[in-house]
């Protein structure tokens, strides 16, 4: 069950952080674009984010059954706290991000926009500060 749960978890999180990645590139390409050709486009790229919904979903239910082998260590591992502690940061980050989504499609899309974009550049930080005290603990 744990290599079944290990599978599920590097699946969500390249769906995770894979869509932090696209919407990086796909920022970089708008940036010579008009604004509403750019607005536009971003609009239509929002269809992205359910994959990280998804792969966000995989990294949690994984991670709850990865990580109870290691509940008992919890207040002596500050770095394994600090990497839950992130992880709560980074739905957070998801949750305000979505929310945006929603007011982006029912009116100023361009505001809401900017808004993600600087959420999105703190959860592509926050992701891969993640993978790295991951494999720094679990090494």
């Amino acid at each position: 069950m744990r290599e079944l749960m290990l599978i599920l978890h590097f699946i969500g999180l390249t769906m995770g952080l894979g869509t932090s990645f696209a919407h990086a590139f796909l920022g970089i390409a708008t940036s010579n674009m008009s604004n509403d050709e750019s607005t536009k486009f971003q609009m239509h790229s929002l269809v992205l984010s359910r994959m990280g919904h998804i792969g966000m979903a995989l990294l949690i239910i994984s991670g709850l059954y990865l990580i109870t082998p290691y509940w008992s260590i919890l207040p002596s591992s500050p770095l394994l706290i600090l990497k839950l502690i992130l992880v709560l940061i980074l739905v957070t980050l998801i949750v305000l991000i979505s929310f945006s989504t929603k007011r982006a499609k029912k009116g100023d899309a361009e505001t809401e926009l900017k808004k993600m974009e600087q959420f999105g550049k703190l959860t592509l930080i926050i992701g891969l500060t993640i993978v790295a005290l991951a494999v720094y603990i679990f090494h």
